[in-house]
């Protein structure tokens, strides 16, 4: 019992050495700690397999992914290797006979990328590095970014060049549906080329990476239609191109700015507002001379151009304005203007025909030029010529070309210092040779004087008036003299009315010629003749007679006629009442001397006297 005791003690206390041996060991003694870490996030493993993914967007298959090796991240599928895959979209609406100008075949596309990536957190496909999307019908798009939305679109955040049957459409950036029937480009051109046209060949054969190529090739197309703005849009189904901001239409020489309009490809037609301006080019050589080109109205001159070509040039602007390429004829609404050269017609509305170069304008029209301004109720344009044809209330004014000199002057240079207005029913007015025919009712007025006759063209050579002409000095001096006699300058201060069947004057040399029934009526004397001629250098004016003799009628201050009584008279009728109970002289003619004051008849007798009459040069 004793020795059983002994040995339990023996392993109790050799125990618990050993315990204590352990624990004065872990006290005294480190030990090192090993821990073992995650791999990092972006370095996903790398799996070499062929992944096919399908995107499905409400029921329907919107998008396939194809690849060779997938590199796996938190939510998304990386496609280092490059990817490629289909489109699928639903057929657009589609016009009897008419092909889709983009992707005709859109319920399959394929497209390729160098890299392409999958968020299915974002539910997003994201394509990079020389993206392409093509059909089967030549359609081609090229990028450097493209990413497929939840919302069913295609954005293209990067600059992007799209081919198709007859267009090119670029831009900065863009975005389209699955059938790429609705386009939106970015700082966009759309370039619209003719069926059959040589460059859409070209386009459709040339390499994919020549894009640049394309535009330049179908830019220079004849028969294209180039459309720029800060953004375009283009329904594919409706053929229907709308610009927005800054819009610029280009075609068959035409340019035309505005800052929104609307082109509608069947049609032909481009509809703008807000301000728009075209002008014409004088044509280039490479056109049928008789037709005009339209092009954009520059804000400064050319230095290149001629002045014949500045001259031909045609600017049009308006507040709206349609464009028929078919037709060639524009149509111009609120604050219409044409310009060419130095000429401006304004007017409400209007319309300009391309291949005629001639304008129909209403509503009220003003034609301004250095020097004078045409109104009339209507105007028809030949701009090919700059001939214009007034009618309904035509006014033409001339301006004042210099300060009037204060002791007056030949006829001629005192209407050249004032300003001159002509009224009529009709006016046929050539710019360019400085022409004016006037008809119907024909009315001068000029400061103190005016003239009527059914006809009168005025040139800078000449002015002539026909069809029972009367001219009429409403105040002041310039048919008599001053004279140092109060009580006789009182009579001659008279006014003054010449009759003839027609008058021509001469520009240069301020004479003039009356022919027919000339008759001069002034204050109580008159005087009747065939003819009569004035001759401005020597101050001479000639009354002759080819049929009967010429009469001289003096009332004198004793035998007055009432002021007023021969108004209204035709010239005839004026000299019988003037004649009536008058002291008569005859003759083969009479020379009326104003510089000296005296008159001398010539036929059956000669006499002197104080005559005054003093009849000067032009209109």
């Amino acid at each position: 019992m004793r020795r059983l005791f002994n040995s339990n003690l023996i392993v109790a206390l050799l125990g618990s050495g050993i315990l204590a041996a352990l624990i004065g060991w872990a006290l005294f003694i480190d030990i090192e700690e090993v821990k073992v870490e995650a791999p990092p996030v972006e370095q996903p493993a790398s799996v070499s397999r062929r992944v096919d993914i399908l995107g499905r967007r409400g029921g329907y298959q919107r998008w396939r992914l194809i690849a060779e090796q997938v590199d796996s991240a938190t939510g998304q599928q990386v496609f280092e290797q490059g990817a490629h895959g289909y489109f699928y979209g639903e057929p657009a609406p589609q016009r009897q006979g008419e092909p889709d100008p983009f992707f005709d075949s859109s319920e399959q596309m394929t497209w390729r990328a160098n890299q392409a990536r999958y968020n299915a957190t974002a539910d997003e496909l994201h394509l990079q590095e020389d993206v392409r999307v093509q059909s089967d019908d030549g359609s081609l798009l090229l990028t450097s970014a493209l990413k497929v939305t939840p919302e069913e679109r295609i954005e293209v955040p990067a600059e992007f060049t799209l081919k198709g049957q007859e267009m090119v459409l670029h831009g900065r950036s863009g975005s389209f549906n699955f059938q790429f029937a609705l386009l939106s480009a970015q700082q966009g051109k759309l370039i619209v080329l003719p069926p059959d046209s040589p460059a859409a060949t070209q386009i459709a054969m040339a390499d994919p990476a020549s894009a640049p190529q394309w535009l330049a090739s179908a830019a220079a197309d004849p028969g294209s239609t180039t459309i720029t703005a800060d953004q375009i849009t283009y329904d594919r189904t409706n053929q229907v191109a709308q610009g927005e901001g800054n819009l610029l239409i280009q075609e068959s020489g035409i340019e035309i700015r505005a800052p929104q309009g609307t082109y509608l490809r069947q049609q032909a037609q481009s509809i703008l507002s807000g301000g728009v301006v075209l002008q014409e080019l004088a044509s280039d050589g490479d056109r049928d001379p008789l037709l005009a080109d339209l092009a954009l109205a520059q804000a400064s001159p050319n230095p290149e151009s001629t002045q014949d070509q500045q001259d031909q040039e045609v600017t049009i602007i308006a507040d709206r304005l349609t464009y028929d390429r078919n037709t060639q004829i524009a149509q111009g609404e609120g604050n219409l203007e044409i310009q060419q050269g130095e000429t401006l017609i304004e007017s409400a509305q209007g319309t300009y025909r391309r291949r005629e170069s001639q304008s129909i304008l209403t509503g009220g029209v003003t034609l301004r030029e250095p020097g004078r301004v045409l109104t009339s109720a209507r105007l028809e344009g030949n701009h090919r010529d700059k001939i214009f044809f007034f009618e309904e209330d035509v006014l033409y004014q001339q301006m004042a070309a210099a300060t009037p000199t204060p002791e007056g002057g030949s006829l001629t240079n005192e209407l050249r210092q004032a300003e001159t207005e002509v009224r009529a029913a009709r006016l046929v007015y050539n710019s360019r040779t400085e022409t004016s025919e006037f008809s119907d009712a024909v009315e001068f007025i000029q400061r103190g004087r005016k003239a009527r006759a059914m006809q009168a063209t005025i040139t800078p050579e000449m002015v002539e008036l026909s069809g029972d002409v009367l001219i009429e000095q409403i105040e002041g001096d310039w048919l008599a003299q001053r004279l140092q006699n109060p009580e006789t300058q009182a009579d001659v201060d008279q006014p003054t009315v010449i009759y003839a069947d027609r008058v021509e004057i001469d520009q240069a040399s301020s004479d003039a010629r009356f022919f027919g029934n000339v008759v001069i009526v002034q204050a109580n004397r008159a005087i009747e003749g065939d003819r009569a001629d004035y001759f401005d250098q020597e101050q001479i004016f000639k009354i002759t007679a080819e049929r009967d003799p010429v009469v001289l009628c003096d009332r004198g201050d004793m035998n007055p006629i009432p002021r007023g009584s021969t108004e209204a008279l035709p010239g005839r009728n004026a000299l019988d009442q003037m004649c009536r109970g008058a002291n008569r002289l005859s003759g083969k003619w009479v020379t009326l001397d104003m510089d000296r004051d005296e008159y001398t008849v010539e036929g059956d007798e000669a006499q002197q006297g104080m005559f005054q009459f003093r009849i000067t040069d032009s209109l």
